[in-house]
């Protein structure tokens, strides 16, 4: 069965992009088919993962909008091990006035992703908004993953976020949970940054994630080159945060499913 995890957030630039890409490969590293869809029209995890094929290829938007488009027409095997891509497309708002249009808009993707036995995990990565592409993909998951980033407007962006968490599993999608909260961008030198840790562990004690992920450069670096902190700079610190946090996230899971024997690792 695939568990599907939205990434989101209302604030832009607190690693939605970077945690997406990442965590997949440390998924994957545990033997685990991934899939990472990008949502977000500024195609970042589509650049920022490298792919097997440089030919044409469909895109989020012909599954969207396509009734004969299934996901395996349109997913691409990356060269990162046990990683697949379904790439976005450069015309999101014409998606989105369509959507918008269409009866039941909202559970196109669903649609579309339940229909998946290949894939172990997906993570959709999502714009700064609400739009109907961002409900599209909280009404197809299972779970929400909100990445922050340790400066104060993060800190706003996260109680919209909670409010658009809400509304969607009120009114739309019930089962949708949130998996928790993750510090992916912490620059540790400051004091304010700090102390917004330790307000967030107060606040959210139970749903924040234990692990956090402090400002790299090495990560910046893996980006730009097309790979994932893990094969770019396997040693690294950001590495060894980024496992850790992909363990967490497991051992969470497994406590959804209410099993103990929950596979954190896939053999064979």
């Amino acid at each position: 069965m695939t568990t599907i995890i939205t990434n989101h957030n209302k604030k832009g630039g607190v690693g939605k992009t970077t945690s997406t890409a990442n965590l997949s490969c440390v998924i994957a590293e545990k033997g685990f088919k991934v899939l990472a869809i990008d949502m977000d029209e500024q195609k970042n995890t589509t650049g920022s993962i490298s792919a097997k094929t440089q030919t044409a290829v469909k895109t989020i938007e012909d599954l969207l909008l396509n009734d004969d488009v299934s996901l395996n027409d349109v997913v691409i095997k990356t060269e990162w091990e046990n990683v697949w891509v379904l790439p976005s497309s450069s015309n999101l708002s014409g998606v989105i006035k369509y959507l918008d249009g269409e009866v039941g808009g909202h559970n196109i993707l669903r649609e579309k992703l339940r229909v998946n036995d290949f894939f172990d995990y997906i993570f959709i990565d999502t714009s700064p908004s609400l739009s109907i592409l961002v409900i599209n993909a909280l009404c197809a998951s299972d779970f929400m993953f909100i990445p922050l980033s340790s400066k104060y407007f993060s800190m706003q962006g996260l109680a919209q976020t909670m409010q658009s968490f809400n509304k969607v599993t009120m009114r739309l999608n019930p089962s949708l949970k949130l998996l928790g909260i993750a510090f992916v961008c912490h620059d540790g030198r400051t004091v304010l940054a700090n102390e917004i840790i330790m307000q967030m562990k107060n606040k959210y004690e139970k749903e924040l994630f234990k692990t956090v992920i402090g400002n790299n450069i090495r990560i910046e670096e893996a980006q730009t080159k097309k790979q994932s902190i893990l094969t770019y700079c396997p040693q690294d610190r950001g590495a060894e945060q980024y496992r850790l946090l992909g363990s967490e996230i497991l051992e969470r899971l497994a406590l959804f499913e209410g099993d103990a024997s929950f596979e954190t690792t896939k053999e064979g």
